[in-house]
């Protein structure tokens, strides 16, 4: 059903066109009644295939439309409407040539329809003919010589055809007509710069700003073009000039903090930049990155430590709803090793927004970097509500079952979180050996050493691994060889670590090798182990099997002193002899 609005302007453009149609068969010229048939017949004809065109056309269907046009063109060609909507249409259907074509049929039989010339010069204009369409916008403004938006189009089309001077020239007339004018005065300037003329682009402002002083988008322009032509002293003035007209301006503050870097003035450099940071009218992605750059100078430099705390507390007060504000101040105090402090802001950000996925992994990386296990299950716990494909979460989560011993819940956690793993190898190598113990615990003894392999695969000289690896498979007294051999890589790839030794002085136990086990424990015990209860537990098995009963249970004793060992500790203490 067509609207009654269409309709309406349906029967108008029908009327127009009939009008034109009887002007070309004038009445009462012939008294030949078969001529009178002939024109009415073809009249009615005529309008049948102009209206069932417009139909269509409000209907979108413009081939259909096209046909009914060509119908009406076939009937009376000297019609100017008809070719006029056949170019529009053949304009939306992307063929230009053809809408050219038609429109100047169109406009040279209709050469006082302004309607019909502009659309001349917009279609050859969508044809890329540039010069003839200044051509006919030229003859247009002939006609209207006052028209602001002709002499626009008139340059767009110099412009367009990459003919600077001339479209200068046409902006030059119209303000003889208009005078000063900011769009004019603009576009002439940019014309300038195109043209590497920065003398003339210069003068360009500087006479709007003859009629406009303050016109601060001028002024920050003169600028940057007085910096492009080296003249940084007069770039200065405007800017100083900026600050006092618009204070609230931030980026003009942040400017004058550049310039005044430059001179080698840092005071009046950081005085510029925290007005910056006050200005509400500079954005907070702007300010971050400036933040950002003061993070590598925090642990070297108290000044600009100092001076990025001021300016992440004036961050927060200039923009207190955001939350990139909390969490920046939260990175200074993380950066800055104040981990109490960070965390207590990254928990003010997650209060205010739950989708913020980097500062949920930030508590938790602070949480493990204290031990905090009880807080890492409980933020992993709540950030997994919020973000259940996120692979990080799952791993903390079963980082912090582990170590409450709740292995199966471990095992389940870091089993989901592998499957959301995806591009990133040292993730899934701490899933993977993270799996590895938990299954050992488990006594699952083939899938921890098949999680042992798969991380070992990513990443061959991970001394971690490779030592916990050996270790649990002497503990199991298997493969004793193999772990041998890892542990001795442990140990070339990492020297004078004394947990490393003591494993591998444990493989060498384990294989009856007392000799060579003794060598490795003394440097193990050399090397920081003798607060090891453990080590020194092991220390003692070695002298014993060599013989050395009284020195063994001197270290046995020294071993129950220093803590928890083995559940034999106490019976071979009493007894005197070794218990495994």
């Amino acid at each position: 059903m067509i609207k009654k609005g269409i309709i309406i302007i349906l029967c108008l453009l029908n009327v127009q066109a009939f009008a034109q149609w009887k002007s070309y068969y004038p009445e009462g010229k012939s008294n030949n009644k078969d001529v009178k048939q002939k024109i009415e017949k073809d009249n009615f004809v005529f309008n049948n295939h102009f209206f069932s065109a417009l139909k269509s056309k409000s209907i979108e269907n413009y081939e259909e439309a096209l046909e009914h046009f060509q119908k009406c063109i076939k009937i009376n060609d000297k019609l100017a409407v008809s070719f006029y909507e056949s170019a529009i249409i053949n304009k939306v259907l992307g063929n230009f040539n053809l809408a050219v074509e038609q429109i100047k049929i169109a406009s040279e039989l209709e050469p006082d329809n302004r309607w019909y010339q502009l659309s001349y010069a917009e279609v050859l204009f969508a044809n890329q003919d540039f010069k003839s369409a200044s051509v006919q916008y030229k003859k247009l403004l002939l006609k209207e010589p006052g028209n602001k938006e002709l002499f626009f189009l008139l340059a767009d089309m110099y412009i367009y055809d990459n003919d600077f001077l001339k479209a200068i020239e046409v902006y030059d007339d119209l303000e003889v007509i208009r005078g000063i004018d900011k769009m004019i005065s603009m576009q002439k300037h940019k014309l300038y710069m195109q043209l590497e003329k920065r003398k003339y682009a210069i003068k360009e402002l500087q006479n709007l700003l003859d009629k406009f002083p303050n016109d601060i988008e001028a002024l920050e322009i003169l600028s940057e073009v007085y910096l492009l032509n080296d003249e940084k002293e007069k770039a200065f003035d405007i800017f100083k000039q900026l600050a006092i007209i618009a204070p609230e301006n931030g980026r003009i503050h942040l400017t004058l903090a550049d310039y005044y870097r430059d001179q080698g003035d840092n005071t009046k450099s950081f005085e510029e930049l925290k007005l910056a940071f006050k200005s509400i009218t500079l954005g907070v992605d702007i300010k971050a990155r400036i933040l950002l750059s003061y993070f590598h100078l925090l642990a070297v430099n108290d000044i600009m430590k100092d001076q990025a705390y001021t300016l992440a507390e004036l961050l927060m007060q200039s923009h207190p709803n955001d939350v990139k504000s909390n969490a920046l101040y939260a990175d200074i105090l993380y950066a800055d090793n104040r981990l109490n402090e960070a965390k207590d802001q990254y928990l003010i950000v997650l209060e205010k927004s739950k989708t913020e996925t980097k500062v949920w992994s930030q508590v938790l990386f602070i949480q493990a970097e204290q031990s905090d296990f009880e807080g890492m299950l409980k933020t992993s716990e709540e950030a997994l509500t919020y973000f259940s494909t996120e692979p990080l979460f799952y791993y903390f989560n079963g980082i912090a079952n582990k170590w409450f011993k709740n292995y199966d819940d471990a095992i389940s956690s870091l089993k989901m979180g592998v499957e959301f793993v995806s591009g990133n190898s040292m993730l899934l190598l701490e899933f993977y050996s993270s799996l590895a113990d938990s299954y050992h615990a488990t006594q699952e003894h083939e899938l921890s050493d098949e999680y042992y392999e798969r991380s070992l695969a990513i990443d061959s000289n991970n001394v971690l691994i490779l030592n916990n690896y050996a270790y649990y498979l002497s503990v199991r007294k298997v493969n004793l060889e193999k772990a041998k051999k890892m542990s001795l890589k442990c140990n070339e790839l990492e020297k004078d670590n004394g947990t490393y030794q003591d494993t591998y002085a444990w493989i060498l136990y384990k294989l009856a090798d007392y000799e060579q086990a003794k060598i490795w424990m003394q440097k193990s015990l050399a090397n920081g182990s003798d607060i090891s209860a453990v080590v020194v537990e092991h220390y003692g098995d070695v002298l014993y099997q060599l013989g050395n009963v009284k020195d063994a249970i001197s270290q046995w004793e020294k071993a129950k002193k220093l803590g928890v060992a083995s559940k034999f500790l106490n019976k071979k203490i009493e007894e005197g002899r070794l218990y495994e």
